[in-house]
């Protein structure tokens, strides 16, 4: 698969989630590639593949933890899912 193709199949996989989609082009033939993820969708067989890949946070939340605050812990601050 190709650069291009993995980026819209990320991209689409996001979408299909009902996640918010945050770009950083500003280059206009990228905007128009990060549109194409409309009008197709995923195979169950592509769903499945990719839900195998281990996931993660990137930021942890560790920043809205504190003794004095609404979150006192970071189980308070996630609700368990990704």
């Amino acid at each position: 698969m190709d650069g291009w193709m993995e980026k819209q199949v990320c991209l689409r996989w996001v979408y299909e989630q009902g996640d918010c989609l945050i770009v950083k082009s500003f280059d206009e033939g990228r905007m128009k590639e990060n549109l194409d993820i409309v009008g197709w969708e995923l195979t169950e067989e592509e769903r499945q593949r990719i839900s195998k890949i281990p996931q993660r946070k990137i930021n942890q939340g560790r920043r809205y933890v504190s003794e004095h605050g609404p979150y006192k812990s970071l189980e308070e601050l996630w609700d368990g899912e990704i």
